[in-house]
C-alpha cells in the first residue's frame, strides 16, 4: 500500500454493503460494483440497490484485497494457509492472474 499520507479533503461517508456483483474488466482496470440487500418498493421481494462502483488498477485491487485478508485476520486465530495463498498468488506474474 502507499506510504503518502491520507487526507480527507471532504467528508467522505461510510458506505455499508453486504454484496458484490462480478468483477468487470475493462482493459488493464477492472470495477467491482457492491451494493446492499434491500426490500423492493415496486413488489416487495428482495432487490440489491448498488451503492459503489471501484474501477482500479489489477494490481492496486488485488493489493486492497491482501490487505483486507490480512486485516480480518488480525481479529481470527493465527494467519492460516488462505493468506499465505493469496499473497503467493497476488506477488506472481501478472500472466498467471
Amino acid at each position: 500500500m502507499s506510504v503518502a499520507p491520507t487526507v480527507e479533503p471532504f467528508c467522505v461517508s461510510d458506505t455499508f454493503v453486504t454484496g458484490a456483483g462480478p468483477l468487470q474488466f475493462m482493459g488493464e482496470n477492472l470495477r467491482l460494483t457492491l451494493h446492499v440487500s434491500q426490500r423492493s418498493t415496486y413488489d416487495g421481494g428482495t432487490e440489491n440497490a448498488v451503492v459503489a462502483k471501484l474501477v482500479g488498477s489489477r494490481f492496486d485491487m488485488l493489493q486492497i484485497a491482501a490487505a483486507i485478508l490480512r486485516g480480518c485476520n488480525v481479529r481470527s486465530a493465527p494467519i492460516d494457509n488462505v493468506l499465505d495463498n493469496f499473497v503467493e498468488f497476488l506477488e506472481g506474474p501478472a500472466e498467471r492472474h
